[in-house]
Parts: C-alpha cells; structure tokens; sequence
C-alpha cells in the first residue's frame, strides 16, 4: 500500500536488532542484524542513511515531547547520533544537537 520503497525501510527499522547493528551502522561494512530471522546482510548506503534518520526522528519526537525520557537518554542518543552523523542529514543532525541539548527544553 505505501510503496515497495517505504516497505523495505519500514522492515528494516521494524527488523534491526540495535544492540547488534547500532554499534557499526555507520561504517560501510558494518553488518545489519534482522531481529526477527537472526540474519546479517549489509544494507545499501541510501537504507544506512534512511533507517539513521527514521531512528533519529523517532527517538527525537520522544525526547521532544517527554522530558523524563530525554533527561534519561541524552547522553545515550547524543553518543548514539554523533556516530550516526555520517548517515543524517543536515536538518537530521541539527535537530539531534536542538533537542539533546543540556539546556531544560520545558
């Protein structure tokens, strides 16, 4: 229904084991483990950028509206992101460093 394009990204953010993946997914070698079927692959470079600036925005869109769950996970994501940073856009990466800022948002 939303496209073979979309489909796939949305797999593939559904599928990622992020303990497994999130340590190397910037690097162009680095392996994507799916979660559901226990398999590796490499994803191609423009999946690599999609699936970092669907992680970002989710992740984002929490820490922008739940102050408890940013104050926990600042450090987290920030750290998580600025690896990422190869993988995001621009925009991606500025609203990264706006909402993680150490300043309250609230």
């Amino acid at each position: 229904m939303i496209g073979a394009e979309a489909e796939a990204i949305v797999y593939l953010y559904a599928s990622c084991d992020r303990r497994a993946t999130y340590p190397t997914l910037a690097h162009a070698d680095g392996v994507f483990r799916n979660r559901f079927t226990g398999g590796l692959h490499t994803p191609e470079p423009h999946l690599r950028r999609d699936f970092a600036e669907l992680s970002a925005a989710n992740e984002l869109d929490l820490a922008r509206i739940d102050s408890a769950f940013r104050e926990k996970w600042r450090a987290e994501l920030l750290a998580l992101f600025t690896r990422f940073r190869p993988l995001l856009s621009q925009p991606a990466w500025s609203d990264c460093r706006t909402v993680l800022a150490t300043a309250p948002q609230d």
